[in-house]
């Protein structure tokens, strides 16, 4: 069995293209006694890090404590992509479970994100590869156009850009003929996570924003009229307090429960050596390329440098080098494109996909002035910087649970936790892999657009 030349842990920010790729990050914050603060944050991820950002610009007092550094944990190795939608809910379904006012606050936000992003990356100058570009959602199945083009119709109305493309749009844009037709959301786009990251608190810490890097939060405990969060590095007593960690197994020590409120799955990335005519003909338009096959899932994008990136179901083992990871994505390839020239993948990483049960971002109240955050379910880029923007408007409103747009959701546990990362990795993907169909032969019929 090959292994991988690098760190064979591809857990390790270290073995990701984004680590080699971001600008540097000067670690902030250490070791400090005591400190006061209206607003504790924990966690160095999109959301800690917006909420952060948006609480400092409201001229707030606010301090975040990251255990290692920005975006070290799933924002730091994600695969690179925001798209404004839900992973497997439409907004017709976040309004019948939500209720109508407050499922379509959740809506707005959700399609909102794919501006937001790109506008704070922008007023902040932040140093970054980020292209705006559209994603490109394609389908070989003619039989799903219908679904397709009401899932567009749905979120045009609620404020999003998504354009329904036919057989001959898709196959222009995707640049293969097995695609049938495809969802183009025109407002979503690229970045290094990495780099967003670090960008992020970079721009927090400009605001006034207090961040301590290297300080594990350990403990909470009520304190007077507010709270007492311990830390590796020191004690922060604070008024508010945000746990924005969402599925780390730690969240146990500072609320107990919380680490049982999700499913932590294991997803893989792989990055080939800059491939550019390779890219040119795999994504003629420039527009990264996903499916909606929720088995075995396509996902593929480019860097400046003309690097392949693609994100894929886990391998059953860790010790493998990339190019045996990626041969299950680059059997799909050859598929859409056959004849295909040999890929030189060099890099393999793992991140998580955080998955609730309600699927949908939320904050939870855990006591009064403890909130936690999270649900975006591999959507993290742009709906966990909207939430954390959300999460700040509900400080500012002094708590008031209408200022926010995030739902405010009990406290609920998923069954079989630690079973189903397991069995997704070990049996389910496996069984995706082997089972998939897709793309074997052009579409049986054309669809219009």
């Amino acid at each position: 069995m090959a292994r991988s030349s690098t760190n064979l842990d591809p857990m390790a920010l270290g073995r990701s293209l984004w680590q080699r790729t971001a600008p540097p990050f000067e670690r902030a914050g250490g070791h400090f006694h005591e400190a006061a603060a209206e607003v504790a944050i924990v966690g160095g991820g999109y959301s800690g890090l917006s909420a952060a950002l948006h609480l400092a610009m409201d001229g707030r007092d606010v301090a975040l404590v990251e255990a290692e550094e920005p975006g070290a944990g799933a924002s730091g190795r994600n695969a690179a992509g925001w798209l404004p939608q839900y992973l497997d809910r439409t907004p017709a379904d976040v309004e019948k479970l939500l209720g109508g006012e407050r499922g379509r606050a959740l809506n707005a936000m959700i399609a909102e994100s794919a501006r937001l992003v790109p506008k704070i990356v922008r007023r902040h100058r932040m140093q970054m590869d980020m292209r705006q570009s559209g994603i490109l959602v394609a389908s070989g199945e003619p039989a799903q156009a219908g679904a397709a083009r009401e899932l567009a119709a749905a979120w045009n109305a609620r404020g999003g850009a998504v354009r329904f493309t036919g057989t001959a749009e898709v196959q222009r844009l995707g640049g293969s003929d097995r695609f049938a037709h495809g969802l183009m959301f025109e407002e979503a786009g690229t970045l290094n996570p990495l780099a967003y990251a670090r960008g992020l608190a970079h721009a927090a810490s400009l605001a006034g924003a207090r961040l301590h890097c290297g300080a594990p939060a350990l403990h909470l405990h009520p304190a007077g009229d507010g709270w007492r969060l311990e830390t590796a590095a020191g004690r922060i007593r604070a008024r508010h307090v945000l746990i924005a960690t969402e599925g780390h197994e730690a969240n146990d020590s500072l609320w107990p429960g919380l680490s049982r409120a999700c499913y932590r799955l294991p997803m893989a990335v792989v990055a080939s050596e800059p491939v550019p005519a390779l890219v040119s003909r795999l994504m003629p338009a420039a527009v990264p390329i996903a499916d909606g096959n929720k088995a075995n899932p396509l996902w593929i994008m480019a860097d400046a440098e003309g690097r392949l990136v693609a994100s894929l179901p886990p391998p059953r083992s860790d010790d493998l080098a990339a190019g045996a990871v990626a041969r299950h994505v680059e059997a799909k390839l050859n598929r859409l494109h056959p004849g295909l020239p040999a890929i030189p993948w060099s890099r393999f990483w793992m991140g998580h996909v955080a998955l609730s049960a309600e699927r949908i971002p939320a904050l939870r109240e855990l006591a009064p002035g403890v909130h936690a955050i999270g649900g975006y379910s591999g959507q993290g880029i742009g709906a966990a910087t909207a939430a954390g923007r959300e999460y700040a408007r509900l400080i500012a409103a002094g708590g008031d649970p209408a200022a926010s747009r995030l739902p405010l959701l009990p406290l609920s546990t998923v069954p079989m936790r630690r079973a189903v990362p397991w069995l997704y990795r070990h049996v389910l993907a496996p069984l995706g892999r082997a089972t998939d169909r897709s793309y074997r032969r052009p579409p049986a019929a054309a669809v219009e657009d």
